[in-house]
């Protein structure tokens, strides 16, 4: 059986604010849906984590990529009259 813990933390005005009214609307308490905010953000960093170790190691073992720069020029170039093509991954030499 796990045991409730009490957190207190600061948070502004606007931000309480905004949080009661999607309580309300979820017909929750504030308290549990900051704790279920809290806990998928930290679900989501654990993915984001894991995918960004896999992509190192991937990277690491030679596989195919797309260079940062590249794809940076390739981004900025979305909608202007000079929009380049889809950068295609290479491997490292």
């Amino acid at each position: 059986m796990t045991k409730d813990v009490t957190l207190s933390l600061r948070i502004d005005r606007k931000l309480s604010d905004k949080l009661a009214r999607r309580a309300r609307q979820a017909k929750r308490s504030k308290s549990s849906l900051a704790a279920y905010a809290i806990e998928n953000f930290l679900e989501i960093e654990a993915q984001e984590i894991a995918l960004t170790r896999q992509a190192l190691a991937r990277s690491k073992a030679g596989a195919p990529m797309i260079a940062h720069e590249d794809v940076d020029r390739w981004l900025k170039s979305w909608g202007t009259p000079n929009e380049l093509p889809r950068p295609k991954a290479t491997v490292k030499p």
